[in-house]
């Protein structure tokens, strides 16, 4: 079968999607479009959009988001500065009548800001293997007073004995660490006589 070239009107196979005679794009009889495939020149040139768009949205995407993270750790690292603490000692006793031992942190704040609101302070016993074996949070506000002298804080109770290797005293805001101090345990110090 054959048909004829819209333009010049040479008969030309059913197969051929040009003319023979003079290169017209021969249509479809379907939708009236002329035969085509992703890549005619207008599909190419919608799919190279949509590929520029998705690279684009990609690149922005992955660029606010470090840049985000690097306007935080400066907020961090600046909030940091507003602190200085050092861990003077570790103590531990038993209490017979309670059946129960105790534990707290001293710690001597050398810097805090004057802006105290939203800190926490957490106080982590660990084991030999720096595993959290009990820890404690309190606010900044409820800790911390002016002083010169080192703050009793992390009050732990445990009914068992614990091997407490060190402690860990940090300063949180907004669930981020801004501030931490280690410190090995002398356990030599505890009072354990039951």
């Amino acid at each position: 079968m054959t048909k004829k070239c819209p333009k010049c009107g040479t008969e030309i196979p059913d197969e051929s999607k040009f003319c023979l005679s003079c290169g017209c794009h021969i249509y479809n009889e379907d939708n009236g479009t002329p035969n085509s495939s992703i890549f005619s020149n207008g599909k190419i040139f919608l799919v190279l959009i949509f590929i520029v768009l998705i690279v684009g949205g990609i690149l922005i995407f992955s660029m606010g988001g470090n840049g985000n993270n690097q306007t935080a750790a400066d907020g961090i690292s600046k909030e940091a500065k507003e602190f200085s603490l050092t861990i003077s000692d570790v103590n531990g006793y038993y209490s017979k009548e309670n059946n129960n031992y105790f534990f707290w942190v001293e710690v001597l704040f050398q810097k805090v800001p004057s802006n105290k609101e939203g800190y926490l302070v957490k106080v982590t016993y660990l084991d030999g293997n720096n595993t959290d074996i009990g820890h404690e949070i309190d606010s900044l506000e409820s800790v911390y007073y002016d002083s010169k002298y080192a703050l009793s804080i992390g009050y732990h109770t445990s009914y068992k004995h614990m091997d407490i290797d060190s402690v860990k005293v940090e300063i949180l805001k907004d669930d981020q660490v801004i501030k931490e101090c280690n410190a090995k345990v002398d356990k030599n110090k505890f009072n354990f006589n039951k």
